[in-house]
């Protein structure tokens, strides 16, 4: 199975460190909300802290009616520890880690491949795209940004986005 390839090409967070923030996915709110694995470039909630922490954040998949600036994409760190898997497709953050995310601004830039959107369906060139299910992309939304560029970089095929009005007084 292939999964969602990000790549942080323009992002405050790369200089601006209070634009990262820890998140520890998870499958509800409530006190039976249990840990999930989750694919780089999928757009989460942020809720409060953990219980007894100061630096890792309660996060669910985000949806479509959520509000950018209460959001960060996911983009945790490709280590694999399975010597059998050496692409970045094949890597999934496990259930219960503590994952980066980065938190969306303004005109900030990243990518995503197909993987990153609802069914594989990617947007055209110049298309919006918002939060769908299980919070990828979504070709046919509004409210994250438009599709700047495609591009292919070795085995992967890109899609650049630019980010809307993040902030919330926006």
């Amino acid at each position: 199975m292939a999964y969602c390839v990000f790549r942080s090409d323009l992002m405050s967070s790369v200089p601006q460190y209070a634009d990262l923030v820890s998140v520890r996915v998870y499958d509800g709110t409530g006190a039976n909300a249990n840990p999930i694995e989750v694919e780089n470039g999928v757009i989460v909630k942020l809720g409060g802290y953990e219980d007894g922490q100061r630096e890792v954040i309660k996060a669910t998949l985000a949806t479509s009616s959520d509000k950018l600036h209460e959001c960060a994409i996911i983009d945790g760190v490709e280590l694999m520890y399975d010597e059998r898997k050496h692409r970045l497709d094949e890597y999934i953050n496990e259930a219960g880690k503590a994952i980066r995310g980065r938190i969306p601004r303004s005109r900030n830039l990243f990518s995503v491949t197909k993987e990153g959107f609802v069914g594989g369906t990617a947007p055209a060139k110049g298309g919006s795209v918002g939060i769908g299910a299980g919070g990828k992309l979504d070709a046919s939304g509004t409210g994250v940004g438009k599709c700047e560029e495609i591009e292919t970089s070795g085995a992967y095929t890109y899609y650049l986005i630019r980010i809307g009005a993040a902030e919330e007084d926006e």
